[in-house]
């Protein structure tokens, strides 16, 4: 059995998440009380629910048919995707949101449960300036330590923008939302799978280049520029300058964007942010210890 998952899904699992299995055809209506639509996009639904079995509160995510059929249909690859809800219940980590079931409804819908997370996004905390710069830095190393994780699982999250990142009452970080990724092998690593969110994804994924976890590296990086200075680290007016300026000229400099910011946050944007995969920082595992053991911001003179 863990030679297959192996075989699946690459490295072994993370914690204690992995057992959990699917349900086939679930009676939503019947096994869940909907208590509100938090969020709706252009592939999913997702509710705060009461889960009828346990009683406990969950966050019920519903993927629309069509929706991710069509978008099956156009990122074919030898090597099946597995579900979200496969990847998404492999993790048990105090920055990942907590999966705890995945199966298909009686309309042949793709579900998950998860946790309920009463909190709030990281843009959410950067566009209300709700927290000092020396905390948005402890939130983006909490930030870095879920994402290293799904790295060493031998995953590609391949959507990290601030959106993605929510902040418990209890100043916790963990990450969400599964349905763009996909294992980190040969056939995921092809040019062509152009998704993701716009202001994020790297040079390589736009120009259609082989790709590697360096994306979500890329992607953790503008997160991070824009949630310290409180811009993207482009100028541009719409998407099509955006996506030039990324493919051709360097991002703007965080230290002339932020002075206030410290020489060694800086030097840490730099390398997140940089355009060639190869000068980019190497491993996200390293980034927490890196960001906690310097200033988040200049000395006064």
């Amino acid at each position: 059995m863990i030679g297959k998952l192996r075989e699946l899904f690459g490295p072994g699992a993370t914690g204690a998440g992995a057992a959990a299995g699917p349900r086939r055809r679930v009676n939503l209506e019947k096994r869940f009380t909907i208590v509100a639509e938090t969020s709706r996009g252009s592939m999913s639904r997702v509710y705060r629910a009461i889960d009828n079995e346990t009683g406990r509160t969950v966050c019920l995510k519903v993927q629309l048919q069509e929706k991710n059929a069509a978008a099956a249909s156009r990122t074919k690859t030898a090597e099946p995707r597995p579900l979200e809800g496969e990847i998404a219940t492999r993790f048990n980590h105090p920055h990942i949101v907590r999966s705890y079931e995945y199966g298909d409804t009686r309309k042949g819908e793709h579900f998950l449960v998860m946790e309920y997370i009463d909190g709030l996004s990281l843009q959410y905390v950067r566009e209300t300036r709700s927290a000092r710069t020396a905390q948005r830095v402890e939130f983006l190393a909490q930030a870095a330590e879920g994402l290293a994780a799904v790295h060493e699982a031998g995953f590609i999250h391949h959507d990290i923008n601030p959106r993605n990142f929510l902040v418990d009452r209890a100043q916790m970080v963990k990450l969400i939302d599964f349905g763009l990724t996909v294992p980190n092998t040969p056939a995921f690593r092809k040019p062509g799978n152009r998704t993701g969110t716009l202001q994020y994804m790297a040079p390589e994924l736009l120009r259609r280049e082989p790709i590697d976890e360096r994306i979500d590296i890329f992607a953790f990086g503008v997160l991070a520029f824009e949630f310290l200075t409180d811009r993207l680290p482009y100028d541009a007016n719409n998407n099509a300058t955006l996506m030039l300026q990324r493919i051709n000229t360097e991002p703007l400099d965080p230290r002339v964007v932020k002075p206030k910011l410290s020489d060694e946050i800086c030097q840490i944007l730099r390398r997140l942010t940089a355009r060639r995969p190869v000068d980019r920082w190497a491993k996200l595992s390293t980034l927490p210890e890196a960001l906690r053991s310097v200033p988040a911001k200049r000395k006064r003179d």
